[in-house]
């Protein structure tokens, strides 16, 4: 209620606990329930679902395939990638200082490239002019466009606030080769390994410099950093199309058999 997302009005946000309460007590009824990452396995056992109904069964890209070839090496061009809808939620406030400390660290300017729209767009061109941090704000984009800027971007910003329940957008990234930065909340960490993939800030304690710290960890050194270009196409190749189909159709043969 207090976030809004139960609505403006007691009645209301009542009505629609009520909803939701029928909603869980029907969820207990299914003999199946697949979710797409592990904290949403947690959060589905937590609300009274026994273990062994849920099932794992992670995304694939929608976005097309991953590159035939890994990434070949190519010069950093300081530009970090925000893709989706921009709600305070999403972690923009927190990007915004962290690409701006990174810089100063890295010695070097930093751009946040941003692709999407939503109630915090103003204010966040707001807190990059107030951070005097480049901006590229290319509003909400189609297929073809977003994977263009992932493509020309040396990182993808995952910095949700809330714990998402999967966070496709880094898979698709990855297909291209572009590694990605992220707190470790939800189900981020399924596809997102430090070190190998991208670079990763705690999710127990949601600050703007950590955040800076895995931008310059994943941006510092040329080598590393195509180590995580090829690390984020590797990972893509573990969540294909056909390695979901698989696994839904042994579940779907197991719940009927």
């Amino acid at each position: 209620f207090p976030m809004r997302c139960g609505g403006m009005n007691p009645l209301t946000m009542l009505r629609m606990f009520r909803d939701q309460r029928l909603r869980q007590k029907v969820l207990r009824q299914y003999r199946t329930i697949c979710v797409a990452s592990r904290h949403m396995r947690s959060v589905m056992i937590q609300n009274g679902v026994s273990e062994e109904k849920v099932q794992l069964l992670p995304l694939f890209p929608t976005h097309g395939e991953p590159d035939p070839a890994s990434p070949v090496p190519r010069p950093r061009n300081n530009k970090v990638l925000l893709a989706g809808r921009l709600t305070r939620l999403k972690g923009w406030t927190h990007l915004v200082p962290a690409i701006a400390r990174a810089s100063e660290t890295l010695g070097r300017r930093l751009s946040l490239v941003v692709a999407g729209d939503g109630p915090d767009r103003l204010k966040l061109a707001g807190l990059a002019r107030k951070w005097d941090l480049p901006l590229e704000d290319h509003g909400w984009q189609n297929s073809t466009g977003i994977t263009a800027l992932m493509r020309e971007a040396d990182l993808l910003a995952v910095p949700s606030l809330w714990p998402e329940p999967f966070g496709l957008v880094g898979i698709e990234a990855g297909c291209v080769g572009t590694p990605a930065v992220a707190y470790a909340v939800g189900g981020i960490p399924d596809w997102l390994v430090p070190g190998v993939s991208g670079e990763m800030a705690p999710g127990d304690a949601l600050k703007s410099r950590p955040l800076a710290d895995a931008i310059v960890r994943a941006l510092r050194d040329a080598d590393h950093w195509q180590q995580l270009r090829e690390g984020a196409w590797r990972q893509a190749l573990r969540f294909s199309r056909e390695k979901h189909m698989e696994a839904l159709l042994n579940i779907l043969s197991g719940t009927a058999g």
